[in-house]
């Protein structure tokens, strides 16, 4: 690499809005390297994290099997649960019932779970880096349509600096602590410095570059929902 290479004063200056530091990335000899390694670095870094809180906040509250079971022992103790053992169907019934709703609940409600918190170990990573490209690569198009003067290279590694307010949910090694939606928000400041900062273009050509990506995405998603709605409509019609 050259002169310019990530650091974690770097990192911390991206993540709290340092136009500088996103221009000293921009101006790396190979500004897409640094931001692969930092897309990795965050992804990995964050799920390792996690994966700390989750056997932490696994460790310190009863198994949910448990829980289970005194619920379950507690029911049997109800006045109508005599009436559901008397008919074996609805007993089967309630049990079917019951064992999948366990299987969902838990983990809808924020229970701990250390086998997918290991597996995000891969997953985060990849996610991350999938959503760095699609992003980056769009908001380049965007950008170039605009008048901006970045290149490609300089485009993903400052949007990779975009990346750094995912860091807080590496927070999640703090059992039962959720970082809400302000990450969203952050990260999508981010992402105009960035854009910014890359191509040079006014606050409201940046805007533009920073938000056209996402329309991009809702009109994928509404094709993928309206062919799956014709697709399932043509099997139940037959």
């Amino acid at each position: 690499m050259g002169n310019r290479t990530l650091s974690i004063g770097l990192i911390l200056r991206a993540l709290f809005l340092d136009g500088d530091a996103y221009d000293q990335l921009r101006d790396d000899d190979n500004p897409f390297v640094e931001g692969l390694f930092l897309i990795v670095i965050i992804g990995a870094g964050t799920a390792l994290l996690h994966l700390v809180g989750q056997l932490l906040a696994w460790a310190s509250i009863p198994q949910i099997s448990a829980i289970k079971d005194v619920i379950w022992n507690a029911y049997q103790r109800m006045p109508w649960w005599t009436e559901i053992a008397r008919i074996p169907e609805a007993l089967t019934q309630f049990q079917q019932t019951w064992d999948l709703a366990w299987r969902i609940l838990p983990t809808l409600f924020g229970a701990p779970s250390p086998g997918n918190a290991a597996w995000n170990l891969v997953a985060w990573p990849v996610a991350a880096l999938l959503s760095w490209l699609i992003y980056g690569l769009l908001a380049h198009l965007f950008a170039r349509l605009l008048g901006g003067a970045g290149g490609v290279g300089q485009t993903l590694g400052t949007t990779a600096l975009a990346f750094t307010p995912l860091l807080l949910r590496g927070l999640g090694f703090i059992p039962f602590l959720t970082i809400g939606g302000v990450l969203g928000t952050w990260q999508l400041i981010c992402r105009y410095k960035a854009l910014r900062s890359a191509h040079g273009l006014s606050w409201g050509r940046t805007f533009w570059a920073t938000v056209l990506p996402f329309a991009v995405y809702l009109l994928f998603w509404l094709l993928v929902a309206g062919l799956g709605g014709a697709v399932i409509t043509a099997i139940v019609g037959r």
